[in-house]
């Protein structure tokens, strides 16, 4: 129940306030603009916190992702190891036997799917397009989330028959000219015949997922089975311009582990490094760990957030001096009335209350207003810019917070000024 006094002093307040409609709606400006420009700069913040943590977590928080990365050779080209040159071919990346002992000495593994890429040309007649070839396994689907708009996806069978079969996304048959019903065509990659069994979505991998799975920006992916091509083609693949050619031979481009517990990450993860750090010397392989990841670029978002929160509080800063500035002359224009007040018993905290009760109306009033005018530039940011943008009731409460301290905060020393002038001296203003 709020108090006879306290009902009085918001009266008065208020009464103040109306009494002055234009001097009350400029000063209410400044945090008006400070409170929405907070909720935006928070809203965007907040989606892109948002995409990143989805894309990281795309990959699978339970997941090791290693990939093969090809080492700057040495001017003589004559060092030994897994990444020398050996006559023309160029050896280097992840063995057959760092999957054979990842399997076979690592505990606590649920899977450890190879994955052998390579850059090949797919044909549909006269067109081709240059496309990603992912010989996988037919896990690989369920671990990355792969969802199939039509037909299936690939299967053991597949992988036991060699099968010439493959699967694409919808981009890849846009780029060929195939517009009719794709399931069931035979697309031409090199000089091999493959019949399309199923067309993943077009939910596709994108930013820091998409660089971590070596994915293709156009969706130019195709997805055949890995034992089809580690048998018929074998890991070798030529390249060749101006007349000279070369050869590189990656047994394996990426290893995929999925752990069983997600409390063994990071100690997996250790573990496997300690592994590969002796089969590979010359670190022709780099190890993501999307967990850790995680929480790096959560840390670094939660930073970036705060110093949006303090870039857009200025606005509110300037907003409580002009509060303070219009409470200031407030005071000179009602010295007597402060003066007639003191006279019939009004008390120093009574004079204090009724300014810093002007004071966090206007912000209050200025900050619901704020919210409305946030949401409205946050569409707006949305639809000119095509960026994500989250409005969460935690942004709502924090722009609303520091719209009631700033206002609180610059009616302060009004109040106190008003409260010290002497009665007899203020009866006495003209």
């Amino acid at each position: 129940m709020i108090s006879r006094k306290k009902k009085e002093l918001l009266r008065m307040g208020l009464q103040s306030l109306l009494g002055y409609p234009m001097r009350t709606v400029l000063t209410m400006l400044g945090v008006v603009f400070g409170v929405g420009s907070v909720i935006a700069m928070l809203a965007l913040g907040a989606g892109a916190e948002k995409e990143l943590l989805q894309e990281i977590g795309r990959l699978g928080i339970q997941n090791i992702i290693i990939n093969s990365v090809e080492p700057d050779q040495p001017e003589n080209n004559s060092s030994s190891g897994s990444s020398s040159r050996r006559g023309w071919i160029n050896y280097y990346g992840l063995k057959f036997k760092d999957h054979r002992q990842i399997v076979e000495t690592i505990p606590g593994i649920e899977r450890v799917l190879p994955v052998h890429l390579s850059k090949k040309k797919a044909w549909n007649g006269s067109r081709w397009v240059e496309s990603t070839l992912f010989a996988v396994e037919p896990d690989y689907f369920e671990v990355f989330g792969l969802e199939i708009a039509s037909g299936r996806a690939l299967s053991p069978q597949d992988e036991e028959d060699l099968a010439r079969v493959c699967v694409v996304r919808s981009g890849l048959l846009q780029e060929l000219g195939i517009y009719e019903d794709p399931i069931g065509y035979v697309l031409t990659i090199e000089d091999q015949k493959f019949t399309i069994v199923g067309v993943l979505s077009e939910d596709r991998f994108q930013g820091y997922a998409q660089k971590a799975l070596v994915a293709d920006a156009r969706s130019s992916e195709i997805y055949i089975p890995y034992q089809t091509v580690l048998k018929r083609q074998g890991t070798r693949s030529f390249s060749g311009s101006a007349g000279s050619w070369e050869a590189t031979d990656v047994e394996l481009n990426q290893i995929v582990v999925e752990v069983e517990n997600l409390d063994q990450v990071i100690l997996t993860s250790r573990t496997i490094e300690n592994l590969l750090s002796r089969n590979h010397p010359e670190k022709d392989y780099e190890m993501i760990v999307p967990l850790e990841v995680l929480a790096q670029r959560r840390k670094t978002q939660q930073v970036f957030n705060i110093a949006l929160v303090a870039i857009a509080s200025i606005s509110l800063l300037v907003g409580g001096i002009g509060i303070a500035n219009i409470m200031l002359a407030t005071v000179t224009e009602r010295t007597r009335e402060i003066g007639v007040r003191r006279a019939l018993g009004a008390q120093k905290r009574h004079i204090i209350a009724q300014f810093l009760t002007e004071t966090t109306t206007i912000s209050i009033l200025g900050g619901v207003l704020g919210i409305f005018l946030g949401f409205g530039l946050v569409q707006i940011l949305v639809i000119f810019t095509g960026w994500t943008a989250v409005i969460t009731p935690i942004s709502i409460m924090v722009a609303l917070t520091i719209s009631v301290a700033v206002g609180i905060t610059s009616g302060i020393y009004p109040a106190r000024r008003a409260a010290a002038l002497d009665p007899i001296s203020a009866l006495r203003h003209q």
